[in-house]
């Protein structure tokens, strides 16, 4: 037969002797075949269908509305469950499983030698200390496995020699296990370390910490920015930040790094980015700079900053290092950047450069500001300012108050600080800047000024205490010149200076420019300043942000480029 049983009726003619008329509808949600198993029908609530316009329902939206709508089994009139509920269905008992026979199921996944896996140690060792390098991808080898911590490692004789396979009723030991087989040797060996025995060594008698000094301030004072509650602050700045500033002082870059923070992030946070911003770069010659930034460079990105709304530096170098940190991070719609340093240290002024207006509160005194704060720099760029963090290191009074961490007309008796001043300050720029001749001594320096000032007391006595904050109120805000070298720079460094080199970096870098780099300058400005209000300026940026991406990305490595295994992806 031609036809089947089920076509034959269907070409059967009426009862009035008219052709039957075969109905064009047909469900739209069923498939079109019988072996078919995706509907191709429009529904909203087909997860197969075509997805034609950007606002139509993606595949897991419908699948999670079916979720909510299907959450439940559909039971019949007696209660017995029909339809299980997704995921809640049971297969009966007796139900067997294959397994494709097939040799993947028996064979290493992924293989790797043992020269392959140094090679690739090595090389991301290479990646991770180099400032300058990113590693894009993180491979899925079990890369902890090479980096044993000393302070983990422990001896597990339990899993290799058990107790009641030692001393029970199974045991499997003949004799005990002992360093020494026989009474002669233990006596050599108990000999030979009691000749090597020394005082100094011992862990038991002796403590390494107990000849150091240690200096406490008892004053709540001086105990600025160590409280839970910037700390806290702090902490919540450095877990909501993609990139994290770290700010210091150019007057003494070491002395104002924040070490603590920056180990934390080295072993706790080791995905989120650090860089170096030397800020206040106007207050020291550029042979400093020069010298600071060459040091820094070797472990982190340092960048040269002075903020000022107006005659800024080293502002358009920072805004690139940031759009190329967001270009490394397409996957996010935005990042974060959060300023941490020590009080005093600039992070504010930082924040208003970057955006050219005043947005956060910023003064050339320590503690101005109390909460962290969220600034928008560009759609995709965020700004997080940090209040000033102070790690405890054992810094005495007269230091932390140089290191402008607190405030001068909160400390009592100012006058035992200046003796400080003087050593750090040269004498010709403390003549100069206060109208002197010669001084001797920090009592007649300070009887000096309070005479040419007209700070006095009652029957011509000078006001120590007053002329000293004055003093020290200079010192801290940068108008007495100074500035800390390394410890190591006469040894091993030898600065070929001119006079352009005695001259802040910035005023240098103002004298040099020409009226083409003017120009140019006024061109990188306009599209660094561009603070996006409107979705016009948003995607002028995006192409911007694109065109950019290749020089962005050709200074970061990926892993698989580095490590010199082409099968880690």
């Amino acid at each position: 037969m031609a036809k089947t049983r089920s076509s034959l009726k269907l070409n059967r003619p009426l009862k009035d002797g008219s052709k039957p008329v075969k109905s064009k509808l047909k469900h739209d949600m069923a498939p079109k075949h019988r072996g078919q198993t995706f509907s191709t029908g429009t529904h909203s609530l087909n997860p197969d269908r075509k997805r034609e316009g950007p606002h139509q329902r993606s595949r897991a939206t419908i699948k999670r509305l079916l979720m909510y709508k299907n959450s439940k089994p559909t039971r019949d009139k007696n209660g017995k469950i029909i339809k299980a509920a997704p995921y809640q269905d049971r297969l009966p008992s007796g139900t067997v499983a294959r397994v494709e026979p097939h040799r993947k199921w028996f064979g290493n996944t992924r293989v790797i030698g043992q020269e392959q896996l140094q090679t690739f140690q090595a090389n991301m060792g290479k990646v991770i200390k180099d400032p300058f390098q990113v590693v894009m991808k993180q491979t899925k080898l079990p890369v902890t496995l090479l980096q044993e911590k000393s302070k983990q490692q422990r001896v597990h004789i339990l899993d290799t020699e058990s107790f009641e396979y030692t001393f029970g009723k199974k045991s499997l030991r003949k004799k005990p296990n002992l360093a020494v087989n026989d009474l002669e040797s233990m006596v050599a060996n108990i000999s030979e370390r009691t000749s090597k025995y020394t005082k100094d060594k011992d862990r038991d008698i002796y403590d390494r910490d107990a000849d150091r000094a240690r200096f406490e301030n008892t004053n709540p004072l001086f105990r600025a920015g160590q409280s839970n509650r910037v700390w806290g602050e702090l902490y919540k700045v450095i877990d909501s930040s993609d990139v994290v500033v770290e700010v210091v002082d150019a007057r003494n870059p070491e002395g104002t790094r924040c070490k603590h923070v920056e180990e934390f992030l080295r072993r706790e946070k080791p995905h989120k980015h650090l860089i170096l911003v030397i800020n206040k770069v106007d207050l020291v010659p550029t042979w400093v700079t020069k010298m600071w930034l060459n040091r820094f460079s070797k472990e982190l990105p340092t960048v040269a900053f002075h903020a000022s709304i107006q005659h800024s530096f080293g502002k358009g170098s920072l805004i690139n290092l940031l759009r190329q940190f967001q270009s490394l991070h397409k996957d996010k719609p935005q990042i974060s950047v959060g300023f941490v340093g020590y009080p005093n240290a600039g992070k504010s002024s930082i924040v208003n450069t970057l955006r050219s207006k005043k947005v956060c509160k910023s003064a050339p005194i320590a503690g101005e500001t109390k909460v962290w704060q969220y600034v928008m720099l560009m759609r995709r760029i965020y700004l997080i300012d940090c209040p000033g963090v102070v790690y405890p290191q054992g810094d005495s009074e007269t230091e932390i108050i140089l290191k402008g961490v607190v405030r001068v007309e909160n400390v009592k008796d100012p006058e035992n600080h200046i003796q400080s001043v003087l050593d750090k300050v040269k004498k010709e720029h403390l003549c100069k800047h206060y109208g002197l001749t010669d001084f001797n001594g920090v009592d007649d320096f300070l009887e000096k000024i309070a005479k040419k000032t007209g700070r006095l007391l009652k029957g011509g006595e000078p006001d120590y205490g007053t002329v000293s904050k004055m003093v020290l109120n200079d010192f801290q805000r940068g108008k007495l010149p100074y500035f800390v070298l390394p410890s190591d720079y006469v040894q091993n460094e030898k600065v070929l200076r001119n006079e352009e080199d005695e001259k802040p970096i910035n005023e240098v870098e103002e004298e040099n420019y020409t009226a083409e780099e003017e120009d140019n300058d006024e061109v990188v400005d306009e599209e660094d300043n561009e603070i996006v209000d409107e979705e016009d300026n948003a995607d002028e940026e995006d192409v911007e942000m694109a065109e950019n991406d290749d020089d962005a990305l050709s200074t970061c490595s990926g892993l698989s480029d580095v490590s010199g295994v082409s099968d880690l992806a």
